[in-house]
């Protein structure tokens, strides 16, 4: 062992006489296991609630479409500017398994007096797999199951479809109507608030909402990537005919604020480091008081102001790293136990979750040790270069008196 990490350790460990000073070290340790662990604890439960919301609108949003725009899409090299072109083009791209249409619009649905605003989606072939339609082989109007307990459906019954798009007749414009069956009803766990579609054939809906909006719904195989797929597709189509949206760039703004929210967060909690970094800063200088006599005759013995600066150093060392890492374990231990035993448990008819998730990141855990450590390290340089500054002459003086 070095003479620096011989005389840090010393310091380190203190003595009887110092007893004030051992603990006041101790605390301080344990300030920053205390800052660094619920640093930790804080992102891993931060991590745990956006990383289910992320695979929930993974798994109900769809993960690749192609928004078409007017009344048609072109291909490039084709002059055709139907729909159909576009579909067998992304039908060929490699990682596509299945392209189907898909039409968007809001209408009404009305059971005798009793009329609800809904959001219609058109399907050419079955409804989308990130839907959870428990019959997809059922071809007449599916409504989830909030809409059928509003308007007393049931299976089999008939609803009245209205679309805000007249229609001429002799007698003038009429909304346009359609007379369909419940073929289905189907439940989600998606939250609440969320508005589900009321799906139908794409063949009625284009003949009620011709104007909505069309786009092509791309299935990928299981082992293709999104963002080549999507990448190959936005380089080969015309901007101006289509546009190829991701589950991602559908829910940017989502993201943008979850990203945020992470950042606020960090920022937050990372005052409680910086607190145990002052309090770092004390107990060095409280040492080095103690300790001056001991100082100035190691610098009156031929000790070099850096050896003496690299002691303290040491010495703030053994405690920010002690203490970040043991801070960084117990965070990291304390959420994976929270976790794999769902001690804390939520209202589920409140959130969208039964219980508190946490997910510890290893690059998290990194982050926040390192954090703690570039915090403790500026407070013991501080402490190192007084030391180094110190006059031998004036520091054996000041311990006779």
């Amino acid at each position: 062992m070095g003479f620096v990490w011989h005389v840090a350790l010393r310091y380190f460990r203190s003595t009887r006489a110092d007893a004030h000073i051992r603990v006041l070290s101790s605390l301080t340790a344990g300030g920053l296991a205390v800052g660094t662990a619920a640093l930790v604890l804080a992102l891993a439960a931060l991590s745990g609630f956006q990383n289910h919301l992320l695979t929930d609108l993974a798994r109900h949003t769809p993960a690749l479409q192609v928004e078409l725009a007017g009344s048609g899409a072109g291909v490039p090299g084709e002059a055709a500017e139907e729909p159909a072109a576009l579909v067998a083009w992304a039908a060929a791209t490699n990682g596509v398994s299945a392209v189907q249409e898909l039409l968007y619009a809001r209408g009404w649905l009305a059971v005798g007096a009793s009329v609800q605003q809904v959001e219609i989606l058109g399907f050419e072939k079955a409804p989308p797999v990130w839907i959870p339609v428990g019959d997809r082989a059922a071809r007449g109007l599916i409504v989830p199951i909030a809409v059928a307990q509003k308007l007393g459906l049931a299976v089999g019954e008939t609803v009245r479809v209205f679309s805000p798009r007249p229609g001429l007749t002799p007698l003038g414009p009429r909304p346009r109507t359609r007379t369909l069956p419940v073929a289905g009803i189907y439940r989600s766990d998606r939250a609440d608030y969320e508005e589900l579609p009321v799906l139908l054939p794409l063949e009625e809906a284009a003949a009620l909402f011709a104007g909505g909006d069309r786009r092509l719904d791309l299935t990928l195989e299981p082992e293709a990537e999104q963002e080549l797929v999507a990448g190959f597709l936005r380089e080969t189509v015309d901007p101006a005919k289509a546009t190829v949206v991701g589950w991602r760039e559908a829910n940017r703004a989502l993201l943008f604020v979850l990203r945020l929210e992470k950042s606020l967060v960090f920022s937050a909690v990372v005052l409680i480091v910086a607190v145990a970094a002052f309090a770092l800063l004390a107990s060095l200088s409280l040492v080095l008081s103690s300790k001056r006599s001991e100082v100035g005759a190691l610098a009156a013995m031929g000790a070099p102001p850096a050896r003496l600066q690299r002691i303290f150093l040491a010495l703030g060392a053994l405690l920010s790293v002690g203490g970040a890492g043991l801070g960084g374990a117990l965070g990291a231990g304390v959420a994976a136990f929270l976790d794999r035993f769902r001690v804390i448990s939520l209202p589920p008819d409140v959130y969208i979750v039964e219980y508190v998730p946490f997910l510890v990141r290893g690059s998290d855990v990194l982050i926040v040790v390192a954090s703690t450590v570039v915090f403790t390290g500026a407070a013991s340089l501080l402490s190192a270069r007084r030391a180094s500054r110190l006059d031998p002459v004036e520091a054996m003086r000041s311990a006779r008196t």
